[in-house]
């Protein structure tokens, strides 16, 4: 609401006793309209799309690079053409996940004789990847300059305890704290997908807030997401995104004060 229409809203409702209803009616309307979500126009941001590789999504139908993968019916090896390898081994399959952000999950079918092909069972793409504490890599930026006040502050601590209690100073262990190296919590996968994405005509982008999503899926005339166990999952309805379709989409939860939500980004989407 802008401030010129809060201002003619506060005098109205002063005086909405000596106010003609109509008049009174127009002005709460004019109030509803400056309130109103702000419209997406153009591509999310960070969309390339010319990146590759490209996955569209549309109803019940995935494209990679416009092969179609239907599931339980699409082989592994129906793949290597397109994506330039083999993932039938959970090994390639992890391999070509952290490398691209695109999870291609093979399997037999349940009872399946041995020795049948291995068949696509699910997609998922990984806009954001998820954090690892398994895994540690160099610090950034950011975390280098925390490491090193940390740094600082325990050789001041060292210096101040031995001081106080007599203690011989160590030499051995400050260069061992001098020489600490910085690391950080790993992601999983490795590298998030930076090809072009897109779901039921909306371009996916690698900073989606759930707000502009909702927003979007509303101004193509699509259903809402539905929550669907807590606030990191939701799910697509069917009934707009074909029968057979069953979307999770998956988000990054940051909480405030008291377990409030403050902010759900996009981590990725799976399909089913």
């Amino acid at each position: 609401m802008t401030g010129a229409s809060t201002h003619l809203l506060i005098r109205m409702l002063r005086g909405a006793k000596s106010l003609p209803p109509c008049l009174l009616a127009m002005t709460l309307l004019v109030a509803a309209c400056d309130a109103r979500e702000p419209l997406y126009v153009g591509d999310p941001e960070g969309v390339n799309r010319n990146g590759q590789p490209q996955v569209i999504i549309k109803q019940d139908e995935l494209r990679l690079n416009g092969f179609p993968i239907k599931q339980y019916r699409t082989r592994a090896t129906d793949l290597i053409p397109i994506i330039g390898t083999d993932i039938s081994s959970q090994a390639s399959s992890d391999a070509y996940w952290n490398a691209m952000g695109l999870q291609i999950h093979a399997a037999p079918d349940d009872g399946a004789l041995p020795g049948s092909p291995e068949l696509i069972h699910r997609v998922v793409v990984w806009v954001r990847p998820g954090i690892d504490y398994g895994k540690h890599r160099d610090c950034d930026a950011s975390a280098l300059a925390r490491h090193r006040d940390s740094v600082q502050f325990r050789l001041e601590t060292m210096d101040q305890v031995e001081k106080e209690h007599g203690f011989p100073r160590n030499e051995a262990a400050r260069k061992e704290l001098i020489h600490e190296r910085c690391s950080m919590a790993g992601n999983t996968p490795e590298n998030a997908f930076s090809g072009y994405f897109e779901v039921d005509g909306i371009p996916i982008g690698p900073n989606m807030s759930l707000k502009e999503i909702q927003s979007r899926r509303k101004q193509l005339g699509l259903e809402l997401l539905y929550m669907d166990s807590g606030p990191q999952i939701y799910a697509a309805p069917k009934g707009k995104t074909g029968p057979e379709t069953n979307q999770t989409w998956i988000f990054e939860v940051t909480s405030g004060d008291g377990g409030a939500i403050v902010d759900q980004r996009l981590k990725a989407i799976s399909i089913p």
